[in-house]
């Protein structure tokens, strides 16, 4: 009932009157579509559009063309909120969960309209991020420092089109901290829960350069914190640079990154079969002294840009990342004792238990390390044209990955090279028609073939709003792990293929000082790829098992987003998705997604005044069953709020809390849930 009510709240938002704003203290507008939008000029018919361009479009539209539902996150929503962990800049968006478990910096599951991570295509500085083994991020999100972030910008629905393989849900384009016009030189110290304690420094600066502008930033943060149990804990060290060139015909630029990770981990055993073999769920944690996951990312990113004319211009870009992951949980034998929740219980099937006994508890580990290396290397070449009420893109791209596996778990030795071609355009009839939106994509893999995918859309402006419409097609290649695992890949595998159609609307009005967007989303994937325990294979102990293509999801639902602007001190956000996502195994019926919500929604309500910013915000989650499909996750409400403080020009105090009244917040069963957690902080600006 809560979540309904929450998406029966007015939807409205945007910019009236801000109040002064003190150093530090920069007034945003929420995590809506119009979280960057400049406010509509105020002519006479109060019916002007600010532009806002959206870049992660490659086209740089305007997101009052746009066919599909996006939303924007800008630097200073990320500073006011105090974040520590980038899922949770994340996790307010309408159509985004996720499930994440263990202490801070640990394992990070996300899902975008139901679909699951390796349909969410990860990009940073242009750069693709989704692992080639695996298809997508791992726990990078959990790990990557919200601080290095200049901008966010979440497009969802498919957009293969732009960026090929992973992208059926959406894409997540991150940009990291770039160069400002005036200098920006600060160090900031944080602790909190946890033993949490994080330095950070960052100095931002510009240079003329010949007939331009040289931008440059420079980040560098540590972080180290305890876990919730004994022995875990997380270290992280995140060092970005970038410089970029602005002159009267070329721009220019690169940027790197390197984010070195270790968290420590307990053992997690989880039991599904009850009394008589009914299915049922026993989970339990308990602490280990020696296990951990180690990774480390670098990205490197180019481009160069030539304006030919004013409205032709052609860009090269260079992109590079590579993740080093290294898993480890030696055997330290007895970890503990336990109670049997039911007679005949048992942790290993050998050892059977009556209810209420003290059962051993022994670590599972293993031998050795596993470990695992992942690299891409991109090239994007593209011409584009932008004329009065016509905007067409056209390009061609190489793609070169290549995965390896050795240790514990065995080895894997994988490649796979994808050359694209694609254009993508938008064409406006007339000064006050339609706005269409065509693209088309065909990638070509030297391992499973080719695909060729495409997307049309429609966009009318309304006096200040517009009503869209988009069909995408999309897929997802297989990965190099279901390719090339020693034991269970096969080569004859195919793409998963998805199709997705949308209709929304979103609308400005500044009378009210208020902006919304509704839209609805319905989606389909066949020829999903999993793991068929039923087919012959040689190359197993039991005989059986590989992976195959034969599953199908079907997804749709509606988002709600809006912010109102109250008075100049106080702004209202709220969103509200339902989501319907059904999953069809291979020879079984449509049945519901496992750790799927239909129902999650967001209420915020942001405070200024003077040198103070605050933030006040509910997040609801409903119900959600676990990975076992019988047993239920439940829902929860956490409130969470952080503030800002200017002391001076110079110092800027601040604070967060989540889970403010220690509220339940489990998202994986079997794990010990967070409980309240806070931090607090100094920042002093040279």
């Amino acid at each position: 009932m809560g979540a309904v009510a929450l998406g029966l709240l007015p939807p409205l938002l945007s910019p009236c009157a801000f109040a002064q704003n003190y150093p530090g203290t920069e007034e945003t507008t929420g995590q809506t579509l119009f979280s960057s939008l400049p406010r509509p000029s105020s002519d006479a018919a109060g019916s002007q559009l600010a532009e806002t361009l959206v870049e992660a479009s490659k086209l740089d539209k305007d997101v009052f063309t746009l066919t599909q539902a996006a939303t924007i996150i800008e630097q200073e929503q990320i500073e006011r909120g105090s974040y520590t962990d980038l899922t949770e800049v994340l996790r307010s968006v309408p159509g985004l969960e996720f499930k994440q478990v263990g202490g801070p910096g640990q394992y990070n599951y996300i899902k975008m309209r139901g679909f699951g991570s390796a349909n969410v295509l990860v990009v940073v500085d242009g750069v693709s991020m989704n692992l080639p083994s695996t298809g997508d991020v791992a726990n990078l999100l959990s790990q990557y420092d919200p601080s290095s972030i200049s901008r966010i910008e979440i497009l969802r629905g498919p957009q293969t089109v732009l960026y090929g393989s992973n992208a059926t849900a959406g894409v997540i384009s991150i940009t990291t901290k770039r160069g400002t016009l005036e200098p920006k030189r600060s160090i900031s110290v944080e602790a909190g829960s946890l033993g949490w304690k994080k330095a950070k420094a960052s100095l931002q600066q510009a240079f003329d350069v010949a007939d331009g502008k040289l931008n440059t930033s420079l980040y560098l943060s540590h972080t180290d914190s305890d876990g919730l149990l004994k022995y875990e804990g997380t270290r992280d060290t995140t060092l970005q640079a970038s410089a970029d060139y602005r002159g009267k015909s070329i721009d220019a630029g690169i940027a790197l990154t390197h984010n070195k990770n270790r968290f420590n981990y307990a053992q997690l055993k989880e039991v599904t079969t009850g009394p008589n073999g009914t299915p049922a769920y026993w989970g339990m944690q308990l602490p280990d002294p020696n296990s951990y996951n180690d990774r480390r990312t670098e990205t490197a990113s180019a481009y160069l840009e030539q304006r030919l004319t004013e409205q032709l211009s052609h860009r090269l870009e260079l992109g590079w990342t590579q993740t080093q992951r290294t898993n480890a949980d030696p055997n330290d034998g007895l970890l503990g004792y336990v109670i049997a929740p039911w007679d005949n219980f048992s942790l290993d099937y050998k050892n059977y238990f009556k209810q209420g006994e003290q059962v051993p508890f022994y670590d599972s580990g293993f031998a050795g390390t596993a470990n695992y290396k992942d690299q891409s290397k991109q090239l994007n070449y593209s011409l584009k044209y932008a004329g009065q009420g016509f905007k067409v893109l056209g390009g061609g791209e190489i793609y070169d990955a290549s995965a390896s596996q050795w240790g514990a778990y065995g080895s894997l030795q994988g490649k796979n090279k994808r050359k694209s071609l694609y254009a993508n355009g938008e064409y406006q009839i007339g000064t006050a028609g339609p706005v269409l939106a065509a693209g088309v994509r065909h990638d070509k893999y030297d391992v499973w073939g080719s695909k060729t995918t495409g997307s049309v859309g429609i966009n009318q402006r309304v006096g200040n709003a517009t009503i869209y419409s988009n069909y995408a097609t999309s897929y997802a290649a297989p990965t190099l792990s279901q390719l090339y695992n020693p034991t269970y890949g096969n080569t004859n595998l195919k793409p998963e293929s998805g199709r997705t159609v949308e209709l929304g609307i979103r609308q400005v009005l500044p009378g009210l000082g208020a902006n919304w967007e509704a839209s609805l989303w319905k989606g389909k994937v066949k020829d999903a790829i999993l793991y068929d325990g039923s087919i012959a294979n040689a190359r197993t102990g039991s005989g059986y098992g590989l992976y195959a293509n034969g599953d199908a999801l079907e997804t749709q639902g509606l988002e709600l987003s809006g912010d109102l602007r109250i008075n100049a001190q106080w702004k209202l956000k709220a969103n509200y998705t339902y989501t319907d996502s059904q999953t069809k195994k291979k020879g079984k019926d449509f049945a519901r997604t496992v750790q799927v919500a239909r129902h999650k929604g967001n209420i915020g309500l942001a405070y200024t005044d003077g040198p103070l910013n605050m933030d006040f915000s509910a997040f609801l989650t409903g119900k959600r069953y676990d990975w076992t499909g019988v047993d239920w996750i439940p829902g929860y409400v956490r409130f969470d709020v952080s503030a800002r403080y200017a002391v001076s020009k110079q110092l800027n105090l601040f604070a967060r809390i989540e889970n403010l009244f220690d509220h339940k917040v489990q998202e994986g069963l079997g794990y010990k849930p967070m409980g309240i957690y806070g931090i607090v902080g100094a920042e002093y600006k040279f």
